[in-house]
């Protein structure tokens, strides 16, 4: 990477490389499944490894996607963080989807700006990605699935609040109830497969803070994420969250989708309520919804996104 959004101390403390395999995947691997893993956010180790062995990328359904899997060490060698994120571009329409997978920051090494320098970094990726490509993009969405906020769970909103800090929004889930998919290989477990109904949070880069966001980014925001999904998950599975989202998009009618504010702090009442679970949960058929709880996990210190 040509780019480096480190400053000061963080760069005097910390060494980015990328993961290609061996045993810098098993340890990235291993500290991301203690964290995702027991919450059904993080994807079979099978198909991150059938991703690692394009690292040119590859297309579906027209959108070039590409994988990057990196970690962060101490200048001593020591494991500090792990980052993974999705570059995909349409070149038909020239938008370009930065999928913010996971990110987690081991406790020792939170609040020293390793999170944030975690959240800026796929915008680097995805310009070095689009020049590779021969690509241009008219624009850049960073895409993030959040939990919605959970009744005595903190840290569901310290993430929302770390986002907002750092120039996202909650794609409204009146307009755009998203989901993410079943993780699971449910074939081979003989189950239905359960969506995990979540925020859909985006960063149009470029356009921080405007009240709205284009119905044809919000419409991406799911085609571009689910057509990552479909590189592991059947598409049997995938057809009822995504139309669920999508249906939801084509019925509003709207050309621009409101997007909520992040709140400014834990206690922002105001924010929080359209964020909720109570408020966000009604709007998904009961069985993707019954369940002992829901993400736990984004880009903020140590979670997904």
């Amino acid at each position: 990477m040509s780019g480096d959004v480190r400053t000061g101390a963080l760069a005097e403390r910390y060494v980015l490389a990328p993961v290609r395999g061996g045993e810098a995947l098993d340890e990235a691997y291993r500290a991301l499944d203690g964290w995702f893993g027991v919450r059904g956010e993080l994807e079979r180790r099978a198909v991150v490894e059938d991703w690692l062995r394009t690292p040119e990328g590859r297309e579906v359904g027209g959108v070039r996607m590409r994988y990057h899997l990196l970690v962060a060490r101490t200048v001593e060698g020591a494991l500090a963080a792990v980052r993974d994120c999705h570059v995909t571009v349409d070149p038909s329409t020239g938008v370009c989807v930065v999928y913010l997978a996971h990110a987690l920051v081991l406790p020792e090494h939170r609040r020293t700006g390793l999170a944030r320098w975690l959240r800026e970094l796929p915008v680097e990726l995805a310009r070095e990605d689009l020049v590779a490509w021969g690509v241009g993009a008219s624009e850049v969405v960073l895409a993030v699935e959040q939990e919605p906020v959970a009744r005595g769970a903190e840290d569901t909103v310290i993430r929302l609040v770390a986002y907002g800090r750092s120039g996202f929004q909650v794609v409204s889930p009146e307009v755009l109830p998203y989901c993410q998919p079943d993780f699971r290989d449910v074939a081979a477990l003989g189950v239905p497969a359960r969506p995990l109904p979540l925020l859909a949070v985006a960063r149009r880069v470029g356009h921080e803070g405007a009240p709205t966001l284009p119905a044809a980014l919000a419409e991406a925001f799911v085609t571009h994420l689910y057509a990552v999904f479909s590189t592991h998950c059947r598409e049997e599975d995938l057809r009822a969250p995504r139309e669920h989202a999508l249906g939801y998009l084509r019925r509003s009618g709207l050309a621009q989708v409101p997007l909520l504010p992040m709140p400014a702090a834990v206690d922002d009442v105001t924010a929080l309520g359209p964020l909720s679970e109570e408020s966000v949960l009604p709007r998904f058929p009961t069985l993707w919804t019954a369940r002992g709880g829901l993400m736990d996990g984004a880009a903020g210190p140590g979670s997904s996104g």
